[in-house]
């Protein structure tokens, strides 16, 4: 099944590492501002970088809901400069019944009208994954209506839906607002899957070595997805950062490469990340 591109052409801003960036998320958001930090440090920049979640939130919950201790992405937004913003998962699940398409467009514009202090911050949507038990032997507690089908083959699935988000934003955001670009999690996790198959990525014998359980990632899985963060938060070119940048579980330097090279060509070949030759 093939993967088609966010029709709205989106360009790259280049940011300073310092750049102040609230990311908006659940428990796949979690891993992704401590591991995103130590690439920046390990690149030789200075952070800012927030985590503002609750687990197995949908972006409704989280607008209308406190994230205590966490800073709050929506009624603090005026401390950011960017906002990165997901939405539960799967989409399959959480769409129909909260609107997720008009919630990423509340979201925009509150970040957009009152961001950085009223001048306005940009929104960056984050498109995640979904269970990789996913298929006929499905543990379907939330009775998934696609919790039937194989990752791989619901990665596209899900993929269209974010898409769909995507174009919703970019359609009806507020006047004189840069079109929003896309982290492309369906699309990034899809060509690793399909690189593992192949035998082709080094030291990764198989996809399950990304997660601590069905669907969250642990260090080798957020080192994986924070690349792509660094590369489109920061337009920088994530090859050559360097595989151990302090966390628990480091991977091996060519594992790290492999996957730097990866997120780099998905990256340019999706014209939603705004890095993808004109």
């Amino acid at each position: 099944m093939a993967m088609t591109f966010q029709a709205v052409r989106a360009e790259a801003t280049e940011r300073a590492f310092s750049t102040r960036v609230v990311e908006s998320g659940h428990s796949l958001t979690d891993p992704i501002p401590p591991m995103l930090s130590r690439m920046v440090v390990a690149a030789g920049g200075k952070p800012s970088i927030a985590r503002s979640t609750i687990p197995g939130s949908p972006m409704d919950w989280r607008r209308n809901n406190p994230t205590d201790p966490l800073p709050n992405a929506w009624t603090d937004i005026q401390d950011y400069e960017l906002l990165v913003l997901t939405e539960r998962v799967s989409l399959s699940t959480t769409v129909q019944w909260h609107d997720s398409e008009n919630e990423a467009l509340r979201w925009v514009e509150n970040a957009w009208t009152k961001g950085n202090g009223g001048k306005g911050a940009e929104t960056m949507l984050y498109a995640s994954w979904i269970h990789i038990t996913s298929g006929p032997n499905f543990d379907n507690f939330n009775k998934d209506p696609e919790g039937h089908v194989p990752f791989r083959l619901r990665l596209p699935m899900e993929w269209e839906r974010w898409e769909k988000i995507a174009a919703h934003v970019n359609a009806n955001r507020p006047e004189g607002m840069p079109p929003v670009r896309m982290i492309p999690g369906p699309l990034l996790f899809a060509a690793l899957y399909d690189a593992v198959e192949a035998k082709q990525a080094p030291d990764l014998e198989k996809m399950e070595m990304l997660f601590t359980d069905a669907i969250h990632i642990n260090d080798i899985g957020a080192y994986f997805i924070s690349l792509a963060h660094y590369a489109m938060i920061y337009s920088g070119d994530p090859r050559g950062l360097p595989a151990d940048v302090g966390q628990d579980q480091p991977l091996t330097p060519a594992l790290a490469a492999f996957m730097q090279e990866l997120v780099w060509k998905v990256l340019n070949d999706y014209e939603g990340s705004g890095l993808a030759p004109a």
